[in-house]
């Protein structure tokens, strides 16, 4: 039976296998011809898509030969070409049917190649009745040719994009597809193997144990037959044991008797016993009472063992406690000595500093381990201490080292003096830090500068002698106070700035701005601002340093004002010189004499350069007095760039400058103003790099800002004047500058007109590498 069942289960499981590796191959054939057929529809559409607009170029190609030879043999490509391209795009939608997305893209391919065949129509027609063909017309063309080029591309994309799908569809069913018929195959083949092996195993067994049961059988017929004589044998064993029986009997008799006569010797031995028991039961009484005395006296024993063991316990815990005090007190020796001036203690980081280089001292005389001289120096101290007398001396060694020695003396119970306790502390760096302390409070002091310190909060907690002349208060008035009062109201938002700057560990420099002093007189400052931490670097407070710079301003003011004149007084003569050099010019343009074509030329751009100086001079002027107009706008930030280059481009043939755009990203901020900052970001480019070179203008969109910037391949700035280039009137000195003009006052005109727009301004360069400046404008 069981036989028969494993060989139909084995069969039946390989039957079972082999169906499911047919249907299995079934399905994945079928979804690798659907893959297949669904990569070569999405071919198809790709070849009618590149069809379609190759239709159309030859029919821009046929119409363009027509207008330029007016021969009607070049519009053989373009007859039929509208009704071809419908038809690849009716086409097109019916193999995409089932795809909206591609649907609505070829309607609009359709109106595209309708818009542009009436564009071609109408060319043609100009052609065809004599009218002249502008350039409009031809960048109309090429607009609607470009517009049809990025619709077709669009839809190429998207196919391809699902092409790709499908063929990684396709790929993973002709990889996956064999391996897994191949496993099922190799599984059925298992399962028939395990199963014909499992038959051949139950016909082994069923062999084995018929030949077991043969020998079974044999075995019992030999085992009935030792039965039968054991049998026998036991019938002759009865017989024997009723013979002993009987003799049993007869000895359990004589056996009785002995019984008796012992009975009656154990009933005598157990009378004199019993006398014994009172006598031994009177000693145990005693022993009890003796026991019971000893017990008590081991508890009160045990009770005061216990209390010494918790008197030494404490007093190891002491010893600890002491030593590990002892030692983790940094820069210190500390000795305990009793009254004979014998050393109890001696622990301490400084130990081998101060000659105890042994590590037990505990009960040697101190005069016996010092010297005699050591020992007579030290021996008034001893017995001052001793006598209960507390007091502290400072030593300074040879070496410059301070030391502070504590004499304490240690008392018990009753108040009476039984040992020293000896503190030496090393206090080096303490005194150090006092006598810097010192100079820096006199630095502090004796500085022209305000120094003033103050809480987080604004409380002032340092007021140096500068503070008082230059703000009039007292230290008295003005420790304890808050330091808006010396701020002008209409800049009270200026101190929380400052802090949040400061409690990022940001250092403030040069900040100027202005204060007030005791008699309401407004003081301009120059303040640097720093954070003062404690000993772990937490920041606790600020320290600020104001420099007086009321005269400094005055004397700028002055400075700009006289420029700002000088400059309007410029402006109208070189107007009018400059309107006469260009008449000049316009005169001479078509003239024979080129000197003074180029002459009149050279001197159109050089008043050029002198009105764009005036200009900033000016600017800085208005600038700085706070009149320089900012009228913000919405405009084009890509129209502006090419009106700033081509506008360069006419001037400038020997460089060639690239550029490349942002998307059409639109700005809030003052037109002209960012075109002068574009301006002269590429005049600097020009003016600082070799003939020949490129410049590259790149916009990018970064966020919520945009970036502008302008690239060249000059000879570059060293690090330490990249930093100082947009300071006022600042030019990098080099042998190569020396002979290009210039004031300084370009990069600090645009990096103003930057910051006010919200803007960041920067330069990255370095020498004979180019320079790079950037500026962003928020969107």
């Amino acid at each position: 039976m069981r036989f028969s069942r494993n060989l139909r289960l084995g069969y039946g499981f390989s039957v079972g296998i082999l169906i499911l590796v047919g249907v299995f191959s079934y399905i994945t054939l079928n979804n690798l011809l659907q893959s297949n057929r669904a990569v070569t529809h999405s071919n198809i559409i790709i070849s009618e898509l590149e069809n379609t607009i190759s239709v159309m170029k030859d029919a821009e190609t046929g119409q363009r030969g027509y207008l330029l030879t007016d021969k009607r043999q070049f519009l053989q490509p373009y007859n039929g070409a509208y009704n071809k391209t419908l038809g690849l795009i009716k086409h097109l939608q019916a193999l995409t049917k089932d795809n909206v997305q591609q649907q609505q893209q070829l309607n609009e391919i359709q109106n595209i190649v309708t818009q542009r065949m009436n564009i071609l129509q109408a060319l043609i027609n100009k052609r065809k009745s004599g009218l002249t063909i502008t350039s409009t017309d031809l960048e109309q063309s090429k607009a609607a040719m470009d517009t049809l080029r990025r619709a077709i591309a669009k839809a190429e994309d998207n196919e391809r994009s699902l092409l790709r799908e499908r063929l990684r569809v396709l790929n993973r069913y002709v990889m996956v597809a064999p391996y897994v018929i191949v496993f099922a195959v190799l599984l059925a083949i298992l399962i028939a193997v395990l199963s014909y092996l499992r038959v051949i195993a139950d016909i082994k067994e069923k062999d084995r144990l018929t030949n077991k049961l043969q020998l079974k059988e044999e075995e019992t017929a030999a085992f009935n037959e030792e039965l039968t004589a054991a049998n026998e044998e036991i019938k002759a064993s009865n017989e024997e044991l009723i013979s002993i029986n009987e003799e049993l009997i007869s000895a359990q008799d004589e056996l009785a008797l002995l019984n008796d006569s012992l009975e009656q010797k154990i009933i005598e031995r157990t009378q004199s016993l019993a006398k014994s028991e009172e006598e031994t039961q009177a000693l145990n009484e005693e022993l009890t009472a003796t026991n019971e005395e000893l017990a008590a006296a081991n508890e009160e024993m045990l009770a005061t063992n216990e209390e010494l063991e918790k008197s030494r316990e404490e007093v190891r815990k002491s010893e600890h406690l002491f030593r590990s005090i002892a030692v983790n007190i940094p820069n210190s020796l500390i000795i305990v000595i009793d009254k004979e001036h014998r050393y109890l203690s001696v622990e301490g980081d400084m130990k081998a500093k101060m000659g105890y280089t042994e590590d037990n001292y505990a009960g040697k005389y101190a005069a016996a381990l010092n010297t005699p001289q050591s020992y007579a120096a030290s021996k008034p101290l001893f017995e001052r201490v001793l006598n209960g007398e507390q007091f502290t001396q400072e030593q300074k060694n040879s070496t410059g080292g301070y030391f502070r020695i504590d004499y304490v003396p240690l008392r018990n119970e009753d108040g009476e003096v039984y040992a020293a306790l000896i503190i030496t502390l090393d206090i080096t760096d303490i005194k150090k830090a006092e006598e810097h302390s010192a100079k820096l409070a006199a630095i502090v002091e004796s500085s022209d500068d305000a120094i003033i310190g103050k809480t987080l909060d604004g409380v002032i907690t340092s007021w140096n002698k500068a503070a008082e002349r230059m703000y009039g208060y007292t230290v008295a008035e003005m420790i304890g106070e808050s330091i808006m009062k010396l701020i002008p109201e209409e800049r009270w938002d200026e101190e929380p700035g400052i802090i949040s700057r400061l409690k990022s560990g940001e250092r403030v420099e040069h900040f100027e701005t202005k204060r007030i002093g005791k008699e309401k007189n407004e003081i301009d400052v120059s303040l640097t601002i720093s954070p003062i931490r404690d000993a772990q670097g937490n920041i606790i407070g600020v320290s600020k340093i104001a420099r007086d710079i009321t005269e400094k301003k005055r004397d700028e003011q002055r400075k700009n004002d006289f420029i700002g004149m000088v400059s309007h007084e410029l402006k109208t003569p070189l107007t009018s010189l400059s309107a006469l050099i260009q008449v000049a010019y316009l005169k001479l343009r078509t003239g024979e004499d080129k000197f003074l074509k180029n002459a009149m030329e050279k001197a159109s751009m050089q008043t050029k350069k002198m009105g764009t100086m005036i200009n900033g001079f000016l600017n800085i002027s208005r600038l700085e007095s706070g009149k320089l107009q900012i009228e913000k706008q919405d405009f084009n930030i890509d129209e502006l760039l090419k009106e700033v280059i081509a506008e360069q481009e006419m001037f400038v043939s020997t460089h060639t400058i690239k550029m490349e755009l942002c998307d059409n990203a639109v700005v809030h901020a003052d037109r002209d103003k960012i075109g002068s900052v574009v301006s002269n970001l590429l005049s600097n480019a020009v003016k600082y790099s070799p003939k020949g070179t490129s410049i590259f203008v790149n916009c990018r969109l970064l966020d919520n800002k945009v970036q502008i910037s302008v690239k060249d391949e000059g000879m570059g700035i060293p690090a330490d004047d990249a930093i100082r280039v947009f300071d006022r009137y600042f030019r990098a000195e080099s042998q190569q500058t020396r002979h290009i003009s210039g004031f300084g006052i370009g990069l600090y005109l645009s990096a103003e007109i930057i910051k006010i727009h919200d803007g960041d301004i920067w330069a990255e360069s370095a020498p004979h590498e180019g320079s790079t400046f950037y500026f962003t404008l928020p969107l």
